[in-house]
């Protein structure tokens, strides 16, 4: 069982911008209710159509902080990606003989 974790970047940058702009595409905001009817339905309708735009605008807020989450988690592992290989690359050299 391999224990390495592989990301390859650009898919998961290419991933978070499709997220980000199915995010974006959400349009939550209801239709006016309709004025001048006395109807029950149509109260409850107007009831649910505003329940329904809380709902959505709570879940795009969601997705926007977990997106900026994983870009920042995604950010940190590769620059600790780079620091590691740096670090491995000065040392595959082996030591260096240092000048008086």
């Amino acid at each position: 069982m391999s224990t390495e974790v592989k990301i390859v970047y650009a898919d998961v940058e290419m991933q978070l911008g499709e997220m980000t702009s199915a995010t974006e595409s959400l349009n939550p905001k209801a239709e006016p209710p309709i004025t001048g009817n006395t109807m029950d339905v149509v109260t409850k309708l107007t009831e649910l159509t505003t329940k329904l735009e809380q709902l959505l605008t709570k879940y795009q807020t969601v997705l926007n902080t977990n997106i900026q989450t994983t870009t920042s988690s995604v950010e940190f592992m590769n620059e600790t990606d780079q620091k590691i290989s740096t670090a491995m690359d000065s040392t595959i050299a082996g030591p260096q003989k240092v000048a008086p």
